[in-house]
């Protein structure tokens, strides 16, 4: 691939150091049928056709933001080829409910930004102005985003009896 034969030894480096973490985010971040590698794989080559990775004056808050937009855009075309294949079958398609293999298996039910949000700042304990800078939105709206998740997922569990 022509982008992987252009990254050099200091961005190469950079990935090595923010794999884990970022691979992390990754997993929590996208929905249960994308995996992490891809994802941030996908993010890497986007960061790459723009520029070098090492120059960014905070890569790892340049990275999250571009594996979120990754997630937001896999999603929308994902619904775009449900919403064709439900049109050209002439009936719905009915919905799987996996069950994800993990502790965060309730942070599945929310939307990729609020996921991120939920996660940096409540897991990771990252601040919200981090957590907005990461994600690409201004604090005020990273502090809504995470609240309303938050609400989101307490009244679901409440309507299971789990909480």
């Amino acid at each position: 691939m022509v982008v992987v034969g252009r990254i050099g030894q200091a961005d190469a480096q950079l990935v090595d150091e923010l794999y884990p973490e970022l691979r992390r985010f990754a997993g929590v971040v996208a929905p249960w049928d994308m995996d992490p590698d891809d994802v941030l794989h996908a993010a890497l080559v986007n960061i790459l056709r723009k520029g070098r990775l090492h120059t960014l004056a905070n890569p790892g808050a340049y990275f999250r933001r571009a594996i979120v937009n990754h997630v937001k855009s896999e999603i929308g075309r994902t619904q775009a080829r449900r919403t064709t294949l439900r049109r050209l079958r002439g009936s719905a398609v009915g919905s799987v409910d996996p069950t994800y293999p993990s502790d965060v298996a309730d942070l599945m039910r929310l939307r990729p930004v609020e996921r991120a949000v939920v996660y940096l700042h409540d897991i990771e304990g990252l601040s919200f102005d981090v957590v907005a800078e990461m994600v690409g939105v201004n604090p005020g709206s990273a502090r809504v985003a995470a609240s309303r998740a938050r609400r989101r997922l307490r009244e679901e569990l409440v309507e299971e009896g789990r909480l």
